[in-house]
């Protein structure tokens, strides 16, 4: 299995309009736009995204953060998907920082 965790400070995610727009992906982005919470929001995809590429060992700077998309599932828990694959995905929050964690099952690295 492939098992990747990141952590960000989410202050370094204040004021970054731009920097939403290049790592979400356009349904991500549609959620994105309604929250309130909006560094809380892109810190905690951003270490998702990254938490991802860890798992996938090799991918980093091939895969664009825009085509990893973080969604919620009728209960609101959240999931990853790319290329139509759905990995699990842990996001939390704790004062200025988001972690996540990705674990990609053996079959789909």
């Amino acid at each position: 299995m492939g098992l990747g965790i990141d952590i960000v400070h989410m202050p370094r995610f204040e004021n970054k309009e731009g920097l939403a727009r290049r790592i979400l992906s356009p349904e991500e982005y549609l959620i994105y736009e309604k929250r309130m919470d909006k560094v809380r929001f892109i810190a905690g995809r951003f270490a998702a995204k990254e938490a991802f590429l860890k798992a996938v060992s090799g991918s980093f700077g091939q895969v664009a953060f825009s085509k990893v998309s973080i969604l919620y599932d009728r209960l609101g828990t959240p999931y990853l998907l790319y290329k139509d694959q759905r990995y699990e995905v842990s996001i939390s929050h704790d004062g200025d920082y988001a972690i996540a964690v990705v674990f990609v099952p053996t079959e789909t690295k």
